[in-house]
């Protein structure tokens, strides 16, 4: 297993000597070296350091750009998964929903208008214009009948019957055409027209769903628990889509993954509550205990990984940070 080398840790924690986490009688600040088999009287032995990690460390960022209408956290807050964090404003959005809502209504209003078929009224109404286009066809049929004889014995002229001729043509043009509607009511409509139909609602669901889904995206909320340790945005400011706007960390996953000398492997064992030092957080200890010792040995520096798991948390400890974690000799 590949190691990350501190080799630091042997010359200037370790050597042939190892630090104690106690103050000297002569110095209360300075720290002292002994000789491994040697403690002071507090007895917490610093035998390996490493780096602070985690397994849930995540950027928050917006899917939207829209500008931060309110903030729910700060910086130390503790949050669960599923908590708000922020409120992006959302008053277009809110009018595009409404907008969408309203173009489904629409479509769907008219598709079961196209699959109800015809009302009856509709079918009265042009069964009468038939009936109407109908009577005046006849009437012009037996007007130019009776027309034409009077043409043949020479009582009226050609263009005389040429007028009841052409009102013969319109009136059966009319029937015709009325009795064309009639039929295309009585039948519904067509199965295209209704796939026509069914299509705009379809679209119509697609743009309101998208919608819908940026509204949902107006409100950030946390994917994990644990606690946010930077924010990066304010109320008022633009969130763009895809920025960093804060960072959550899951305390309870953060580890050390400290490096022992091999020789010390024998002080130390799983389950074992140690100290822990945070170079950064110099005024403060933390409790731990070691929950992992890898089984092989670096050979290059001779070190091995220990992982030490937290057992106080604290806002200040953040991933990336230089621990050192002592034993009760």
């Amino acid at each position: 297993m590949k190691k990350l080398g501190l080799m630091f840790i042997l010359s200037t924690f370790l050597g042939i000597s190892i630090l104690t986490g106690c103050s000297s009688p002569d110095k209360s600040n300075a720290k002292t070296t002994v000789n491994v088999e040697h403690s002071d009287k507090c007895g917490t032995v610093y035998l390996m350091a490493g780096k602070i990690n985690t397994n849930e460390n995540v950027n928050i960022s917006s899917k939207i750009t829209a500008k931060v209408a309110e903030t729910y956290v700060d910086i130390g807050s503790t949050v669960k998964k599923g908590d708000p964090l922020m409120k992006l404003d959302s008053k277009d959005l809110e009018a595009q929903v409404a907008k969408e809502e309203a173009s489904v209504g629409t479509a769907q209003a008219n598709l079961a208008k196209t699959q109800s078929g015809s009302r009856p009224e509709q079918i009265y109404k042009a069964q009468a214009l038939v009936d109407s286009a109908n009577v005046s066809y006849e009437n012009a049929k037996k007007n130019y009948e009776r027309n034409q004889k009077l043409f043949d014995t020479g009582a009226i002229s050609k263009s005389q019957l040429e007028q009841f001729q052409t009102a013969l043509a319109e009136a059966e043009a009319s029937y015709k055409s009325s009795k064309a509607e009639l039929d295309i009511l009585n039948k519904g409509e067509a199965q295209e027209t209704i796939n026509v139909a069914e299509s705009q609602v379809k679209e119509a669901q697609a743009a309101l769903d998208i919608s819908k889904i940026q509204m949902d995206n107006s409100v950030i909320v946390s994917p994990i628990s644990g606690v946010v340790t930077a924010k990066d945005i304010r109320t008022g400011e633009l969130a763009a889509a895809g920025a960093n706007l804060m960072n959550i960390v899951n305390s309870d996953a953060m580890v050390v993954d400290a490096y022992l000398p091999a020789e010390y492997i024998n002080k130390i064992k799983v389950g074992q509550e140690v100290v822990i030092k945070a170079v950064e957080v110099p005024d403060k200890e933390f409790n731990g205990e070691i929950s992992v010792i890898d089984s092989v040995v670096n050979l290059k520096n001779k070190n091995i990984l220990v992982k030490v798991k937290f057992k106080n948390q604290d806002v200040e400890l953040k991933p990336g940070m230089f621990a050192e974690v002592g034993v009760k000799n």
